[in-house]
C-alpha cells in the first residue's frame, strides 16, 4: 500500500498540511465510493491538445507511480483559480496535494494509455463527497467529465445518497457544469460555493 503523506514530490522530504487552502472541486471529494472502471471508449471531436482525434478514455485506480503527473495536472487545472484567490504557495500545496490523496479514493483518468486526469470522491455516512475533478484541456469540451460525474450519480441514486461539492465562487464555468448536470446551490461563501445533488427518484418519493 502506497504511504502517501510519507512521500515527496521533490526532495524527499516530507511536506505537511498546514492550514485549510483546500483545492475542493474548482470541478469540485474524497475517498470511497467506486466507479466502474473501462466501461468502453469515450469519443470525441478533434480538440486542441496532444491527443488524436478519437480517444480511448478508462479509469484506474491511482497507484504511488502517478503522483508526480497527477500534481502536474493538479496545478495546471488549479494554479489560476487559487493564484487570484490566495496566491500559489508551491510547498504548500505540494503538501496539501499528498494529503488529499491519502485520505481520498483517487481515481486516474487515462487517455490513450497516457494520464489525462484524476477524479476524488469520498464516501460518507450519509452523502458521497466530490473533492476533485480535473482533466487537462486536450480532455476538457468532449464530454468526459459528463460521463465520470454520470457515473457517480448513478452509484448515488442506488445508495439514496446525495452527492455534495464545493466549486471556487470565481470558477464559473465549473459552476454552470454541474448546473447543467442537476445540482443546485446550496451555500455561497466567501471563497466556495457549496452545490447538492440528489437523485430524481429521491425527489418525487419526497412530493
Amino acid at each position: 500500500m502506497c504511504l502517501f503523506n510519507e512521500l515527496s514530490l521533490d526532495t524527499g522530504e516530507s511536506v505537511g498540511y498546514r492550514d485549510h487552502r483546500r483545492t475542493d472541486a474548482a470541478g469540485a471529494g474524497r475517498g470511497g465510493a467506486s466507479i466502474d472502471q473501462g466501461q468502453g471508449a469515450i469519443h470525441g471531436p478533434t480538440h486542441n491538445g496532444s491527443l488524436p482525434r478519437k480517444s480511448r478514455v478508462v479509469l484506474r485506480r491511482a497507484a504511488c507511480s502517478d503522483l508526480l503527473k497527477l500534481f502536474e495536472i493538479h496545478r495546471a487545472v488549479f494554479l489560476p483559480h487559487i493564484a487570484r484567490i490566495w496566491g500559489w504557495d508551491e510547498r504548500w500545496q505540494r503538501g496539501n496535494f499528498l494529503e488529499e490523496m491519502a485520505t481520498a479514493s483517487t481515481w486516474v483518468v487515462q487517455a490513450n494509455n497516457e494520464v489525462a486526469g484524476y477524479l476524488q470522491v469520498q464516501n460518507q455516512a450519509e452523502r458521497i463527497y466530490l473533492r476533485n475533478i480535473a482533466l487537462l484541456p486536450a480532455l476538457q469540451g468532449r464530454g468526459v467529465g459528463t460521463r465520470l460525474v454520470g457515473q457517480l450519480q448513478a452509484k448515488a441514486a442506488e445508495r439514496g445518497m446525495p452527492i455534495e461539492l464545493s466549486v471556487f465562487r470565481i470558477n464559473v464555468a465549473a459552476r454552470r457544469f454541474f448546473e447543467r448536470l442537476g445540482f443546485i446551490r446550496t451555500q455561497d461563501g466567501q471563497t466556495h460555493i457549496d452545490m447538492t445533488w440528489h437523485s430524481p427518484e429521491r425527489e418525487q418519493r419526497r412530493m
